[in-house]
């Protein structure tokens, strides 16, 4: 058995454990979308329109208790469709909901308000962070971050090939399905592509490399992985075209809305209406 290695500053190991890890995600949320629960059971489309709906309203809520309210509906139907809250919450608040944060930290002294920390007094320059520009970063991390908890509901509940087929079906533009539809599977083609080159790589090398020899291999691949993919993409699309395609995907699946569909698309609904009351009573900031 082969044992690599993986050095802190090797850029080859580095790469190589990142794309595996990029494909273990992906293969753990088809294994969760899979699994029985509540949002796994419902019909596509009716899962699609329910979390543009939630997103819109925390999008647009002017208040932390709208936004609260919705991320609890989401740890909620997390909860009713077998997921792990602990592993969910990680998911949906790291990476680009703290990089959202530290986008909103240079505005954090420019909104006017009452001082809760001076940074700086005098002139000419006064660095204060103020009561109102604390809550308005809170809200907007909040709306970062529940707005990407419902979209990461919506992967973990449900198929990647279901997701296209329910955007189809809600008459989405299908030059739009199609283009995403091949374009996640190509991803994944040039990420298998590229492990076993550097796989390759990594197998055949004894001892360390210096940095402008990795960089001349790193150029050198990525030279051959943009030339495996125009062949690819020519060899696909002679493949598509000799076996009838005609620009329809057309499937063997009909979707048929239940009376639990229904039902969750009326209670999203409601629920929807019932937030934006809420948001519009509760008193401004």
């Amino acid at each position: 058995m082969l044992r690599l290695t993986l050095r802190r500053r090797d850029f080859v190991g580095r790469s190589l454990s990142g794309m595996t890890g990029v494909l273990e995600r992906a293969l753990y949320s088809e294994e969760e979308a899979r699994q029985p629960g509540l949002l796994q059971s419902m019909d596509p489309r009716v899962k699609i329109v329910a979390v543009l709906l939630l997103i819109l309203t925390a999008a647009l809520a002017h208040h932390l208790i709208t936004v609260g309210v919705v991320y609890g509906l989401v740890l909620l139907l997390a909860y009713f469709s077998n997921l792990s809250l602990s592993s969910f919450a990680k998911r949906g608040w790291l990476g680009i909901t703290l990089f959202s944060a530290a986008v909103f930290v240079p505005a954090l002294f420019l909104l006017p308000g009452h001082p809760l920390l001076v940074l700086l007094e005098g002139p000419p320059i006064r660095l204060a962070i103020t009561d109102a520009s604390l809550y308005s970063a809170a809200l907007f991390v909040g709306r970062v971050g529940t707005s990407v908890s419902l979209a990461l509901l919506l992967v973990s509940t449900t198929r990647w090939a279901d997701q296209l087929r329910g955007m189809g079906r809600l008459r989405v533009p299908e030059v739009f399905v199609v283009v995403l539809g091949m374009t996640y599977r190509y991803i994944f083609l040039l990420l298998r592509a590229a492990s076993n080159l550097f796989l390759a790589r990594a197998s055949r090398t004894v001892s360390a490399t210096s940095g402008a020899e990795q960089r001349r291999w790193a150029g050198s691949a990525v030279g051959v992985l943009v030339k495996r993919s125009v062949k690819l993409s020519a060899d696909v699309h002679l493949a598509m075209q000799a076996r009838g395609f005609s620009g329809t995907i057309r499937t063997l699946d009909e979707y048929i809305m239940r009376d639990e569909d229904w039902l969750m698309l009326f209670l999203t609904a409601f629920a929807v209406a019932g937030l934006i009351l809420l948001d519009g009573r509760l008193p401004w900031g």
